[in-house]
């Protein structure tokens, strides 16, 4: 499959090598012919803005300029946060509202998704905290955003 849009059920993108990635959902897994920072750039297009854009936006909301949390799409609050920086070749992307729980293991932290499935990061435990903190910071601020607007 070559091409793919993050979408509600999109729970995590991994890097498998330097042109493959694996697309987790809910219900299924694909693997995709590109890159995954391709993947968040193609997908925040698709929902009408750029990557670039989304960072810049988010960077401002967050007072912060490393590891962003971006917002997707912002009807269906879709918030992905990457595991390091997203220049890297190996950053994995993790949709923030799919996280039920996560714990240290020998090799970094267990993701454990809202459907029971698993992953595990290359990251530190605090590392994992930050960007949940992050990402429900971004979600509150977007939130209150839309409500004094109505």
């Amino acid at each position: 499959m070559k091409e793919y849009e993050i979408n509600e059920e999109t729970m995590a993108i991994i890097p498998i090598s330097y042109n493959q990635t694996l697309v987790k959902e809910l219900e299924n897994e694909y693997l995709i012919e590109k890159k995954a920072y391709e993947i968040m750039e193609d997908s925040c297009e698709y929902y009408g803005s750029t990557y670039k854009g989304r960072l810049t936006a988010a960077k401002k909301m967050l007072n912060s300029s490393y590891k962003i949390p971006i917002i997707i799409e912002e009807s269906e609050n879709i918030i992905f946060f990457p595991t390091k920086s997203s220049l890297l070749e190996d950053c994995c992307w993790i949709n923030y509202n799919y996280i039920k729980k996560y714990e240290k293991c020998e090799k970094g932290v267990k993701i454990t998704f809202k459907n029971n499935n698993e992953i595990i990061v290359e990251m530190s435990k605090l590392s994992l905290d930050n960007q949940i903190s992050r990402s429900s910071m971004l979600e509150l601020t977007s939130r209150k955003r839309k409500i004094s607007k109505k």
